[in-house]
């Protein structure tokens, strides 16, 4: 017997398989284990002629899942015909490179988001037969925990990565876009334009949280979750399989056709698209970074806007403790009740002298009371007059203790108790967010965690909360003191004693000066304090952003350095095919994408400046209220010193203006070198790319005002 070829061993050991295989699904007991056992026995044998038929199948590229697209189809769905064409010369751009931001440039637009996801659109599964009762499995998967807080980015990133799990499922013509399988892909010899991605990278790609911590922890269960290897449902929240989407992007593969003007644009491209024309032109730039590499874009809480929900319940309290309407009306209300009381004691009086006047007139023309007498009943009557004024002047500060200072202490030093407790909770978490801070992290700040921004302004306003508080206190005891001086000065001044008068308010006021210098010393302590805090904090922050800023500059960098300085004629970049059908003007003039990348790195990236700008300005109140507090203490300090009042705080009020300038060049030199560090490092190339890119659109007809915006 002659020996065998390889391709007879082969084709041998395949009919063994076979048969093995027809034996086991003969043997299964149910039919689901019979179509499992099948569909390992297929990927089994695919595997076996990928490395058989390698070169082979690289070269037929994006026609081998053509023509496995039918897999498991019912025989009474036609199959779609393959249109590959292998004449054509032309190789179409990168399919897996990122998505457009023009579609996102709306805050809060879901349908662009998810528009702009080319596996969902391009995986879409026929409807099912009129007579087929099987319904689709994404009408009864369950409820996914992890999608039930989904919040679309309006990142490109996020939508593009939590889609991907169809990714290896059925692409329709298209190379697996999973930039963490290039190492797998590459051990089978399958030549890929995709990048590799570092820990430190993917912590900007704006990626659900559990699925790229698994990632970064190289969580095997989690890629496999990921690449929709296990079928959904209860047991799997994470995995859809081929025919499954997510429940907001269920629906899509039923829109409707293209209109008309689409159809009429798409004809006077200058060559016609084919969906499954998608293998990468090596010689073409892969520019995808440009959109994965920066953080989402725009944030869905930025820190400016104060509105991030894990601080809601903090900006209640806030809100809470900084009204004092109810301190006001305790005030009116006694204010009222102590002029109507002094009123109807006045009128008593006035009633009361009447009277006796009359008396004493009518008993002097009768001539049963002599003028001395009369002369001694009026004195007797103005002694009664005077102990009734010095009891209603001690009623009045009984009332105003009773009414007033008793239930506003408790309820002002609740507050400030309060204010203290929000404020060492919320200063807490900013140490442990600092203990805790690692470079493989992901970055969270503005989505799923407040920015650091937003963190120390609520700080700051609990921090003024409390000041105004303190302060409300302070003029509430004042209040007090000043009405107990009162009643003390009141017998003194009824019996005309202007010893014991001056006095008693030399007393009064030197404690009062006292009260005040002690009170200011103490809101410079606290104000020192919380400037430290938040020097120290806005330093770490700082650093943080200027740090990730450098993690990601030198790689955008590196991309468009590759932009040509002169001539963008002969320049090509990859385009991914979805792209195309939305933007049909891609074909004659690619460099339109380019320059909406270009733009949004710019603006992703610009994020970070902005955040140390701002950080710098927060800083920069936070010493301004330093300087106000210092000028304050001098002024009583040196009012307590007999100087006067006036030429103090004309003079004060000078020097805090020198110091407010000078703050304010200080800040001007520290933003001056975050915006020069911005336009060295990147800013300057982003817009000279974005100039000579727009130059040549120009040139060649093809600039768009409204797109570019």
């Amino acid at each position: 017997m002659s020996q065998l070829s390889p391709s007879d061993h082969f084709s041998r050991a395949a009919i063994e398989r076979h048969k093995a295989f027809a034996v086991k699904e003969a043997a299964a007991s149910t039919d689901s284990e019979r179509v499992r056992m099948f569909a390992d026995f297929i990927v089994t044998e695919s595997r076996l002629r990928r490395e058989r038929y390698a070169t082979a199948i690289d070269a037929m590229g994006s026609e081998i899942l053509e023509l496995t697209r039918d897999l498991f189809r019912p025989y009474n769905s036609p199959r779609r015909e393959s249109n590959v064409s292998r004449s054509s010369g032309w190789t179409p751009e990168s399919s897996n490179a990122p998505l457009s931001p023009r579609a996102r440039s709306h805050r809060g637009s879901l349908s662009a988001a998810l528009h702009d996801t080319p596996q969902l659109q391009t995986q879409l599964p026929p409807e099912p037969a009129s007579g087929s009762s099987a319904s689709s499995p994404a009408q009864v998967r369950p409820e996914s925990t992890w999608w039930t807080g989904y919040m679309p980015s309006l990142s490109p990133i996020p939508s593009m990565s939590v889609s991907e799990a169809l990714d290896g499922s059925d692409s329709r013509g298209r190379p697996s876009s999973r930039w963490w399988e290039v190492s797998q892909e590459g051990s089978q010899g399958t030549p890929s334009m995709r990048l590799e991605r570092s820990k430190r990278e993917s912590k900007y790609m704006g990626m659900p949280r559990e699925l790229r911590e698994a990632l970064q922890n190289g969580d095997p269960s989690a890629l496999e979750s990921n690449r929709g290897m296990t079928a959904a449902g209860p047991s799997n929240p994470t995995g859809y399989g081929p025919d499954e989407y997510p429940p907001e992007k269920v629906g899509w593969h039923e829109e409707v056709a293209p209109s008309p003007q689409l159809h009429q644009t798409s004809s006077k491209s200058p060559v016609a698209f084919s969906p499954a024309l998608m293998t990468p032109n090596p010689d073409h730039l892969d520019v995808s970074r440009l959109v994965t590499l920066p953080p989402p874009y725009p944030r869905h809480h930025p820190a400016v806007n104060n509105n991030h929900p894990d601080l809601t319940s903090i900006r209640t309290q806030v809100r809470v403790l900084s009204d004092f309407t109810e301190v006001e009306a305790n005030k009116e209300r006694f204010i009222k009740t102590s002029a109507q009381i002094h009123d109807e004691n006045t009128a008593a009086a006035s009633n009361r002298r009447d009277s006796l006047r009359a008396n004493i007139q009518r008993e002097i023309a009768a001539g049963s009371m002599s003028y001395s007498d009369a002369a001694k009943i009026e004195e007797t009557a103005l002694q009664n007059e005077q102990e009734k004024t010095k009891e209603a002047s001690k009623t009045d500060f009984e009332l105003f203790q009773s009414q007033v200072v008793i239930p506003l202490n408790d309820l002002l030093m609740e507050r400030v108790a309060r204010a203290t407790e929000l404020f060492e909770q919320l200063r807490s978490k900013l140490f442990v967010d600092a203990q805790e801070a690692s470079p493989n992290l992901t970055q969270e700040e503005g989505d799923e965690q407040p920015e650091l921004l937003e963190k120390l302004t609520l700080l700051k306003w609990i921090f003024e909360a409390r000041e105004q508080l303190h302060r409300e206190l302070f003029d509430l005891l004042s209040d007090r003191n000043n009405r107990y001086r009162d009643m003390v000065t009141t017998p003194y001044r009824l019996a005309r004693n202007e010893e014991k008068i001056k006095h008693a308010e030399t007393f009064f006021a030197e404690d009062a000066r006292k009260r005040k210098l002690a009170f200011e010393q103490e809101v410079l302590k606290r104000t020192e304090e919380f400037m430290d805090i938040i020097e120290e904090n806005v330093v770490r922050g700082v650093e943080v952003q200027l740090s990730a800023f450098w993690d990601i500059a030198p790689s955008l960098s590196r991309i468009t350095e590759k932009v040509p300085k002169d001539n963008l004629r002969n320049f090509q970049i990859q385009i991914p095919a979805a792209e195309y059908e939305e933007n049909p003007a891609y074909y004659a003039f690619p460099m339109q994408y380019l320059y909406s990348l270009v733009g949004h790195c710019e603006k992703s990236t610009y994020q970070f400046i902005e955040s140390q700008t701002n950080l710098l300005c927060l800083l920069h109140e936070v010493k301004s209220g330093v300087t106000i507090a210092n000028c304050r203490l001098m002024k009583t300090q040196r009012v307590a010193q007999g100087e006067d009042e006036e030429e103090v705080e004309r003079e004060l009020r000078a020097v805090e203006k020198d110091e407010e300038v000078r703050l304010t060049d200080d800040l001007k030199e520290k933003v001056r070198c975050v915006e020069e560090l911005w336009s060295s490092a990147l800013g300057t190339e982003l817009t000279g790319v974005k100039d000579r890119i727009r130059r040549f659109l120009v040139e060649q007809g093809g600039w768009d005002d409204e797109a570019s915006e």
